[in-house]
């Protein structure tokens, strides 16, 4: 049977490029969970970097998260706050 996806959300520990992670793009909106919680509330996607993410939050400031048990979900334009 194969797999399905449900929604926007989108898992995943390993680096598929530079720039993009399961096709997450630079400027992405996204929501970056740990544990199967929300951390640092929303932001967007910058890079993926050394195994790990590069991302701004809405503050302004610039995160850089271990993808190492983490979840990144994408929002649609207009689910920013």
């Amino acid at each position: 049977m194969p797999r399905g996806r449900t929604g926007n959300r989108r898992t995943s520990n390993r680096r598929t490029s530079r720039n993009r992670l399961d096709n997450f793009r630079r400027g992405d909106r996204i929501q970056v969970f740990s544990a199967g919680r929300q951390i640092d509330g929303n932001g967007i996607f910058i890079r993926v970097e050394n195994g790990f993410l590069v991302w701004n939050d809405n503050s302004g400031n610039r995160n850089t998260t271990s993808l190492e048990g983490i979840s990144i979900r994408r929002l649609r334009s207009g689910n920013c706050h």
